[in-house]
């Protein structure tokens, strides 16, 4: 009776939890400028296959897992072929349809309608068969279901974007569509009118990342204005004499510095942190960043 108990309590606090991580900006006030939210993030999110071990998979959740988890900024790579989306990381397919993905994100929202999801476009690989412009095919898919889309230029609060998806824009538009990224400098130190980039990803050694990491948050959590949504990229890769690519070689000792790091950071704005291979207990580490340690 008392190990039934037991598994009753564990359950119940299992629950809480889930709960909180698929609900965590429902704490968060109407008025608060999205970019001054810490938020969860993935770095090629839909990229959960590969050829050869750590050369294109970036995640081991699902899309759904993901935010369940408590992710909220997603890096979506498209690729353009028959007039229709595909998700690729290169020219490595992820099996995966962009009409797909807005399902996952449309039915979570109508369930956990306090939250917002910030979806990052980047047109990905060589276009193929097609008898119009990437813009004009995305414009197909907003316009099946327009009212769950934020598509304006300028960083919103988070109770105007409540149940929606935010567009950034990382493809060319001669009309204003979602806060525009197409200048997008990989330097580690990059900035735009309405964003703040940290995303060096070709790297010697995993130390130098982290210098680039720590020295990005310190600009975070010291800049006041909230006139940049700040995106900090902590996946890269390094690459062998053939050119190959390893991702995990940076992936796994960057989320363990960070997972240390995160028990002691001051519950400042850091931004959108965005991660490789990205867990539950990493997940809820950024977002608490959003709250006082009594919350």
């Amino acid at each position: 009776m008392r190990s039934f108990l037991i598994l009753l309590l564990l359950l119940a606090c299992s629950s809480r939890t889930f709960a909180i991580q698929s609900d965590w900006m429902a704490k968060i006030p109407d008025q608060t400028s999205l970019a001054s939210i810490n938020i969860p993030g993935t770095h090629n999110s839909g990229a959960t296959r590969e050829p050869f071990f750590g050369t294109a998979r970036c995640q081991s959740l699902t899309l759904q897992e993901q935010l369940e988890a408590g992710v909220r900024f997603f890096d979506i790579r498209c690729r353009h072929q028959n007039d229709s989306f595909a998700i690729y990381h290169g020219p490595i397919s992820q099996r995966l349809k962009f009409g797909d993905v807005l399902k996952t994100f449309k039915t979570f929202l109508q369930t956990h309608a306090n939250e917002t999801v910030i979806l990052s476009i980047k047109e990905e690989h060589q276009p193929v068969k097609n008898t119009r412009p990437f813009v004009d095919t995305l414009q197909q898919y907003l316009n099946q279901d327009l009212p769950i889309w934020h598509t304006e230029a300028s960083i919103p609060e988070l109770g105007k974007v409540r149940g929606k998806i935010v567009l950034l824009r990382r493809f060319k538009s001669t009309q204003p569509l979602g806060i525009p990224a197409t200048k997008w400098g990989h330097d580690g130190f990059h900035q735009s009118k309405n964003l703040f980039i940290q995303d060096r990803f070709s790297l010697p050694d995993v130390e130098t990342k982290w210098k680039i990491i720590t020295r990005a948050f310190s600009h975070s959590t010291q800049e006041k204005s909230n006139a940049q949504i700040h995106l900090h990229f902590t996946s890269g890769y390094t690459q062998n004499q053939l050119g190959i690519p390893n991702i995990r070689a940076i992936s796994q000792p960057v989320n363990q510095r960070l997972a240390d790091y995160l028990t002691t950071a001051s519950h400042q704005r850091h931004g959108c942190i965005i991660l490789d291979f990205i867990t539950t207990e990493l997940t809820e580490s950024i977002y608490q960043l959003n709250f006082t340690r009594d919350n």
